[in-house]
């Protein structure tokens, strides 16, 4: 496996490249997170000895473009996926997978409702299905004095990786794309999702029901995990999972 950096446009991203590669994974960081996401090295050091690259980049005010929050745009997060898709469909041969996390994979799902995808699989790693409803409730966990009224006013000032004052423009965009419902195009077992038993930030019932309008979503509940799958064997079982999913036919 050889690492490297580039800009896909304006985008830092980076590559994990298999020898012989016959694939590329695009992979998505959550929030909080970046382009060198320790669950996407993990992922890559499984994946490219089967084959596949693994392609990641910085979202909006994350990872090297910084910034502040007011910069975050869940549909422009959107259209960069389809930029960074289109630059593995011009450099890169064989099939496109996706791996996306939390936010990211909040994007994803939205995504691919907006154009068809080349995605041969796609795996979601504890995905924000109802993402305005996190960001309320960790707002309050870290803050209990906080009420929609004050965030109105100021917004919300939360540690996710580091800490963010988010604009409450973005909490109003993130409120009509929950995934809580049925859709044509998720419902399908080229998908999987893991998910943390003991989510303390996306509700385990939230993803639960996601699965339950899309039946067709292969699942794999992680017992005792917890959000950022803090302890080793929780982060392996899912990059393991999601290797295999990968890789096999």
């Amino acid at each position: 496996m050889n690492i490297s950096y580039l800009n896909i446009g304006t985008l830092p991203a980076k590559l994990y490249s298999a020898e012989n590669a016959r694939g590329t994974v695009l992979a998505i960081h959550g929030f909080g997170g970046s382009k060198e996401s320790g669950a996407i090295a993990g992922l890559a050091e499984r994946v490219t000895a089967d084959g596949l690259n693994v392609l990641s980049f910085d979202l909006p005010a994350h990872g090297e473009r910084g910034g502040g929050a007011e910069q975050l745009d869940p549909r422009g997060c959107i259209r960069e996926i389809l930029v960074v898709e289109e630059y593995i469909k011009e450099h890169f041969i064989g099939e496109m997978y996706a791996f996306a996390t939390s936010f990211g994979a909040m994007c994803l799902l939205h995504r691919m409702e907006k154009l068809p995808d080349s995605f041969r699989k796609i795996v979601l790693r504890v995905p924000a299905v109802s993402m305005a409803d996190a960001l309320l409730a960790i707002s309050m966990g870290q803050d209990s004095s906080l009420t929609l009224e004050k965030a109105k006013e100021k917004g919300f000032r939360v540690t996710i990786g580091r800490e963010y004052n988010i604009p409450y423009r973005f909490y109003e965009e993130l409120m009509p794309m929950s995934c809580l419902r049925t859709s044509d195009v998720w419902n399908s077992s080229r998908i999987l999702t893991v998910y943390a038993e003991n989510d303390e930030l996306v509700s385990p019932r939230d993803t639960e029901e996601f699965l339950r309008l899309n039946p067709l979503i292969r699942s794999l509940c992680i017992k005792g995990c917890t959000h950022r799958m803090p302890v080793a064997e929780h982060m392996a079982q899912a990059l393991d999972a999601a290797a295999e999913f990968f890789v096999t036919l």
